[in-house]
């Protein structure tokens, strides 16, 4: 088995940091709010290095919503 040299551990930290910051401020847009979505913006322009694991992210909240829009409502009524 093969261990990590010290870039890669720090890459994988960094890639866990920003992909763990995306995720919660994902999970805290619960209405279509345009400061929030362009702070989401920024973020994923700031970790462009980790835009696959963004856009998966993403593709998994987004498949949320619509497989359970009712959950999404009776916590956040519109």
């Amino acid at each position: 088995m093969s261990e990590q040299t010290p870039a890669e551990a720090g890459a994988a930290g960094a890639r866990e940091d920003a992909c763990r910051d995306y995720q919660s401020s994902l999970e805290d847009l619960t209405f279509n709010s345009k400061p929030h979505i362009n702070m989401l913006t920024i973020l994923a322009e700031e970790n462009l290095p980790f835009a696959k694991e963004i856009v998966s992210l993403i593709e998994a909240q987004t498949a949320k919503v619509f497989i359970h829009p009712a959950a999404s409502y009776s916590s956040n009524p519109p």
